[in-house]
């Protein structure tokens, strides 16, 4: 049993998964079932947002939304914050597309988060399925298609109206900013095939957009003129026509998530599911653009972003659901404002404080030093279990209060206390433990400590993807930040930074025990265990690609590092071809998927076999580039203290490192278990979009703890120097 355990390698767990990963691609049903075509309108309300309805207000919207299925519509452009222009041509793209703005790269690294000048909507008379002479400038149209294909993602305006036109169909439109969604890739509108279409299939009707960001007798009033024009759709489509209300973009301010909702032609009231995000709660553009299509009976084109809505029924009263995505969209904007403030001053606090215990530990009275020592461990525990806080701290309403930040700090306080506490009973009950005798007080202790809460960190992210659909995950200030638009499931760049720190010091003080005894299997099998846990985590819930490319290597060096096999080149290069393998067959596995079943890496595989792999590469350096040249300038930190922690570890005998060395003598586990983790993260920040975030995510963790096991080996030398 145990040389079996022992010979586990990461080769070995990937031929376990790749036939599983094949089969659950191959077998994957469609979640859009085949349907009878139907006639669809799509309703543009830029700016919209759900806390806008009300039966008083919005009598038209709110009527309609209660026989809709309905949720949020996130509408993150190319930019920031997005104009009523991007969304009209995200829907024309199918994906993420933005008027280029008159502002530089180096302007937006300094502020991405300034407010844009929109320019006005072309508008469209009212007209009916004879639209079909109206064509866009053709010069203007190719210049703007080739600014917003240069813009990173792939957008190709005309998308839909192309597709449309390959279709034999037409589109009908009128209002405020149709018509950027109603053309060919060429400019021309789809007039159809005179004779066949009797009607168009696909009318899209602008509404007046919602400009004003604040609440007031502005704002009332546009959204006045939009409900007006949803009583008017309503009122003149029969019930076979689907409608579909979206609030396309921001409203002037600050971004938020808007309102989208389909019914009609037999949908059922309830929610409206997205495979992109794979969520009830939270769609794109995108997804609007692909449900359009197929709802029309039309094809859809290869690679469109978006995956078609599928409704799904919830007997719940309408308000209800409104008041739930209210509250998510109003979380994430109260989040958006506390992760600056909050964080900073955290980092500084915590720094400071840990400052002044040194000055006291180092110039103050030697009497003074196991105290100190005990109380810059017990602020370290403090500081490790805040990443595990701001999770649990999403079921709370604190974000529903007259001063948000107070709350936020209050409510988060009171959480971490409760996990400090936790952790210190579990110190307390390993000491009373007759096998703690065998090593010093203070090392079981730190251990225990950090042990303890690494293990609620990584079993909270874990149990939130596997048993919560990932809320916390979605909604936390250290979660996805949907409103950036860069995942809106499984695990992000920051929670897989603070899931894989936790699991590495969970390794780490599991091992330790038994590698301090010199039992070196046990050590093993939890190293093994607890890393393929990880994996499977990460790579199957989390769906994360990049972090399964990190953890392959980084767990299968410290599998064979506490085994005591020396890692030379050969094993390097054999660890290095495994990463590779593992990850082609976890993006090949996905891709046999169906297409509008595939995730991120069986789109990136296509993109491989299409030749394209390296523009995506080439957007995420960028991306990492924006981070350290952005306004946040300690982001430049982040790839030297890497580098410094990296030689440290590589050279044990520098100066730096041999005052490490009482250290990690005091825990056997803990300098290979550093090691895995620098790997893991270097991967992670090298090859994900925003990856500086990794390191500097993982520092919320790793930091604390190393402060915590630091003075736990010291309050034994601290007592004989006071003596």
């Amino acid at each position: 049993m145990m040389s079996a355990l022992h010979s586990l390698r990461p080769a070995g767990v990937l031929l376990v998964l790749l036939p599983l990963l094949v089969l659950m691609g191959a077998l994957a049903p469609s979640s859009a079932a085949a349907q009878e075509p139907r006639d669809v309108i799509v309703v543009g309300a830029p700016g919209l947002s759900w806390s806008d309805v009300t039966p008083e207000a919005t009598p038209a919207i709110h009527s309609f939304a209660g026989g809709a299925a309905i949720t949020n519509l996130n509408v993150r452009s190319t930019y920031f914050t997005s104009c009523p222009s991007d969304g009209w041509l995200g829907l024309s793209a199918g994906a993420r597309a933005a008027e280029p703005r008159d502002v530089t790269r180096a302007q937006l690294r300094a502020n991405p988060r300034a407010l844009p000048h929109c320019s006005p909507l072309p508008s469209l008379p009212e007209s009916g399925p004879d639209l079909a002479a109206v064509e866009m400038d053709h010069g203007y149209w190719q210049d703007l298609s080739k600014k917003i294909a240069a813009q990173g993602f792939d957008a190709q305006i005309g998308t839909l109206g192309t597709a449309v036109r390959e279709a034999g169909g037409c589109i009908a439109g009128s209002g405020a900013g149709a018509v950027l969604a109603m053309a060919d890739r060429d400019g021309v509108v789809p007039g159809g095939e005179p004779g066949i279409n009797e009607s168009c299939a696909i009318t899209l009707a602008g509404a007046p957009p919602v400009t004003a960001p604040d609440p007031g007798p502005v704002r009332a009033q546009e959204v006045e003129a939009v409900d007006a024009v949803v009583a008017d759709v309503v009122a003149g489509v029969d019930s076979d026509t689907v409608i579909v209300l979206a609030g396309l973009s921001d409203d002037g301010g600050q971004p938020g998530l808007r309102v989208l909702a389909m019914a009609g032609a037999g949908i059922r009231a309830g929610w409206l599911h997205s495979d992109s995000t794979t969520r009830d709660e939270m769609a794109q553009i995108a997804d609007v653009t692909h449900t359009v299509l197929t709802t029309a009976g039309m094809s859809v084109p290869e690679g469109l972003a978006g995956r078609q809505l599928v409704p799904v029924p919830d007997a719940s009263p309408v308000d209800d659901r409104m008041a739930s995505l209210v509250d998510d969209d109003a979380q994430l904007r109260a989040a958006d404002e506390v992760i600056p403030p909050f964080f900073r001053g955290f980092g500084i606090g915590l720094v400071a404080l840990l400052a002044l215990a040194g000055l006291v530990g180092a110039f103050g009275p030697r009497r003074w030093r196991p105290v100190v020592s005990r109380g810059a461990g017990l602020v370290g525990l403090v500081a490790m279990a805040v990443p595990a806080s701001t999770y649990l701290l999403t079921l709370t309403r604190w974000f529903d209060t007259a001063t948000p930040m107070s709350a936020f700090v209050l409510r988060l306080a009171v959480i971490d206390l409760a996990l400090v506490a936790l952790a210190l009973t579990a110190v307390w009950a390993a000491l009373q433990r007759p096998s703690s005798r065998s090593r010093a007080e203070g090392t079981t202790a730190a251990l225990t400590g950090v042990g303890v809460l690494s293990a609620v960190t990584f079993l909270l992210l874990a149990g939130d993807l596997l048993l919560g659909g990932g809320r916390m995950t979605m909604l936390s200030v250290l979660g996805l930040l949907p409103l950036d638009g860069g995942r809106f499931h499984g695990f992000g760049n920051v929670p897989f930074a603070i899931f894989v720190a936790a699991a590495f010091l969970l390794m780490t003080a599991l091992a330790d025990s038994s590698l301090a005894r010199g039992r070196r299997g046990p050590a093993v099998f939890v190293v093994a265990v607890v890393g393929l846990a990880t994996f499977v985590v990460d790579a199957w819930l989390g769906a994360d690609g990049g972090g399964a490319l990190a953890l392959i290597p980084s767990v299968g060096y410290l599998v064979l590092a506490v085994a005591g096999v020396r890692l030379g080149w050969v094993k390097a290069l054999g660890i290095a071809v495994a990463t590779g393998v593992g990850f082609l067959a976890m993006a090949g596995a996905d891709w046999l998927r169906p297409e509008e079943q595939r995730t991120h890496l069986g789109r990136f595989f296509q993109s491989l076999l299409d030749g394209d792999a390296w523009g995506i590469v080439w957007r995420k350096l960028q991306t990492n580039v924006d981070l350290l040249l952005g306004p946040e300038r300690a982001a430049l930190l982040v790839p030297l203290v890497l580098i410094a922690l990296i030689w440290v570890l590589a050279r044990p005998g520098s100066a730096a490192g041999a005052r490490l060395q009482p250290t990690f003598a005091a825990y056997p586990a803990l300098r290979v278990g550093l090691i895995g983790l620098v790997v893991a993260l270097t991967v992670g920040f090298l090859l994900n979009d925003s990856g500086t975030a990794i390191p500097a995510a993982a520092a919320l963790v790793l930091g604390p703890a190393l402060v915590v096991l630091w003075v736990g080996h010291r309050p034994q030398r601290a007592l004989r120097a006071s003596t």
